[in-house]
């Protein structure tokens, strides 16, 4: 447990309201979740744009005049290297940043309260274990959206502009589905972000093997989101046009079935489980 939550819980007094734990959670968030998202992100973007940004000024600079005067000069044909540029990084790393984003932010985010005894402390008080915990995915939901933008706006700042809005809801959709996954993981049982691994590599692999399949036992296969058709959405976020609106709402919809799945199984069953 952080130090924040640790702190409040003790000088709370009296009935407990769950609305001023929001902002707790939000800086939790932020700091023990949100922070490694940053650090991860940019690290990983530096090592993918790096030799990119190396080979489109090696490009620039051998670039006939000719071809510099088509582009409106050379400012032109730098932003049309570095549109190009963006357009490889975001189909190649943009769903990368949003699994990892769900994995940081729903680790543990009911089962480590569970397995270290934390909860005895935070429902001490009478709070809802399904509305407390139901809350805080809905805050780092928020917390993630928050540290989308700012990297967008770094990356505006640093290489050129990327932040959109369908970049925005993009992501912010994406992250539902994966995020809804692993809370409904985490509130069942004392699991953590393998589950989800385990999860995003089963639904791949048997949409792939099966989902060509005319057996009535394929229709099981709508169990699981369609993972393997993830790329179809980046890419278009990448290109910019229209997004495949029926298949994100497939991936936001089933997001959003587990996380209410994840609500059902905190408000009817003990934490103290094993």
């Amino acid at each position: 447990m952080s130090a924040a939550k640790t702190s409040f819980v003790e000088r709370r007094r009296g009935p407990a309201r769950l609305s001023r734990y929001g902002l707790y959670q939000l800086g939790d968030y932020l700091r023990d979740r949100g922070l490694p998202t940053v650090i991860v992100t940019v690290l990983g973007a530096y090592v993918t744009l790096a030799p990119m940004l190396t080979s489109y000024k090696h490009q620039l600079d051998i670039m006939p005049p000719r071809l510099i005067a088509r582009y409106g000069g050379i400012e032109g044909a730098r932003a049309v290297l570095m549109h190009d540029a963006t357009d490889m990084f975001l189909r190649t790393f943009l769903g990368v940043v949003v699994y990892l984003a769900a994995l940081f932010a729903t680790n543990g985010i009911v089962a480590d309260d569970r397995k270290k005894g934390y909860y005895r402390f935070l429902f001490s008080k009478p709070v809802s274990p399904s509305r407390y915990y139901g809350q805080a995915f809905v805050v780092h939901w928020f917390g993630f959206i928050i540290v989308a933008c700012g990297m967008g706006l770094l990356y505006r700042a640093l290489v050129a502009p990327m932040l959109t809005v369908p970049l925005v809801y993009v992501v912010a959709l994406m992250f539902l589905m994966y995020a809804g996954i692993a809370f409904a993981l985490s509130a069942a049982a004392r699991w953590d972000w393998l589950s989800l691994v385990a999860v995003t590599v089963f639904a791949n692999y048997v949409w792939l093997r099966f989902g060509d399949s005319t057996s009535i036992l394929a229709k099981m296969l709508y169990l699981m989101p369609p993972l393997h058709r993830t790329s179809e959405i980046y890419e278009a976020v990448a290109k910019g046009v229209p997004v495949n609106t029926s298949l994100l709402a497939w991936f936001a919809g089933y997001g959003v079935v587990c996380y209410l799945i994840g609500l059902v199984v905190l408000r009817y069953r003990r934490l103290a489980i094993v």
